[in-house]
């Protein structure tokens, strides 16, 4: 992984793991245990699912700058392991949905967090390339 895409992934991980940590805590006063169940898991596939993009631009990024030939076989192996890997994320979402072991309103807090920290990360790291003179 790229170094600024790492900084950026600890940037997501820690202020969308943390602010999702006490929304969860919040929710034990007033809501079931499924629901804060719902807002970790959500958060925690939330993560999943941004650095599995990450990995997946950095793949094509790669495939395309290795030249026309070498990356259409590339571009399709890992196009077809993301797809797999959103499958696993939506699977598991049901899952645990139908066991019951989740609220879905629970995970789409939890997603929207870590969603929200990485349009956060990125924007903050946008107005600091702007700032910069080349």
């Amino acid at each position: 992984m790229l170094p600024t895409n790492k900084k950026h992934m600890i940037k997501v991980l820690t202020w969308g793991g943390g602010i999702a940590a006490l929304l969860a805590a919040a929710s034990l006063v007033k809501f079931p245990v499924t629901v804060a169940s719902g807002v970790v898991a959500g958060a925690a596939l939330g993560i999943f699912n941004v650095y599995s993009i990450v990995r997946l631009v950095e793949a094509l990024a790669g495939a395309a700058t290795a030249g026309p030939g070498a990356g259409k076989a590339s571009k399709a192996l890992v196009g077809f392991v993301h797809m797999f890997k959103l499958g696993l994320i939506f699977l598991t979402l049901v899952m645990l949905v139908y066991m019951k072991l989740i609220n879905l309103f629970g995970v789409l807090a939890g997603f929207t967090v870590v969603l929200a920290a990485n349009l956060f990360a990125g924007m903050g790291r946008l107005k600091a390339d702007a700032g910069t003179p080349e």
